[in-house]
């Protein structure tokens, strides 16, 4: 079983809600894309925020109306909203909790966005020589979430290397597009003399969970046979995935 945070205050709440919505500067961004990479509970937590605020959205956006021609309603609309955004997150967390253990099945989408945290990226470092002059501006395009820049900038590089290969390929599954980054991934990931090997055989598997490609995803999972995280992906995919 995935393990969330014990406590959710409203700060941190409202941190991973600006995060989520992208409100952040790029400074916050980093560092708590820093505090997400060093601790499980939080990074489940982000994802499941995530989707239970997708819900809200859509459930706020039906009854927009009937909000607004409420003429009786007195409190100021951001604790509204975060009234209506813990209620609503909490009904549908209870409907999820109840449909997994009844059906025990999920879209390979719901997987994973349980699991999917975007690679932060590199520290950027400006150099005079052009191929490197280009990969840190498309990293620059990458970390503030212009993903088709940063793949444009990275596409034009006379010599691509694995670094290229890895952050394009985890571009593309950051803009929603997993087939695109199969690609990409798979030839770092074949390279066992990359540094990036096991982080793109991770978002590797990740891009196929995307597409219910639940026997090319375990195949990749199982040569990270040391990694906590993969065991439980793995566990999660031949538990809910049919």
């Amino acid at each position: 079983m995935m393990e969330y945070k014990d406590n959710i205050d409203k700060e941190l709440f409202e941190k991973i809600e600006a995060y989520i919505q992208n409100r952040m500067n790029a400074g916050d961004r980093t560092a708590f894309e820093k505090e997400i990479q060093a601790d499980e509970t939080l990074r489940n937590e982000v994802a499941l925020q995530r989707q239970l605020i997708a819900s809200v959205q859509v459930f706020t956006h039906h009854k927009e109306d009937s909000f607004k021609a409420s003429s009786d309603v007195k409190a100021p609309v951001k604790k509204m909203r975060h009234v209506w955004m813990y209620a609503a997150a909490a009904v549908t967390a209870l409907i999820a909790v109840t449909w997994f253990y009844q059906y025990k099945t999920a879209t390979g989408e719901q997987v994973y966005a349980n699991y999917f945290t975007p690679d932060a990226g590199l520290p950027v470092m400006m150099s005079g020589e052009n191929d490197r002059y280009d990969f840190y501006n498309g990293m620059v395009s990458y970390k503030e979430g212009e993903y088709d820049k940063a793949i444009e900038i990275w596409r034009g590089i006379a010599q691509p290397s694995d670094t290229i290969s890895y952050f394009t390929g985890v571009a593309y599954l950051n803009n929603k597009n997993a087939e695109a980054s199969i690609a990409h991934l798979a030839t770092v990931a074949l390279n066992d003399k990359s540094a990036w090997q096991q982080k793109a055989i991770w978002y590797l598997a990740l891009a196929y969970v995307k597409m219910n490609n639940k026997d090319k995803a375990l195949e990749w999972l199982n040569k990270l046979p040391d990694n906590e995280q993969a065991k439980l992906l793995m566990r999660d995919i031949q538990k809910t995935l049919p």
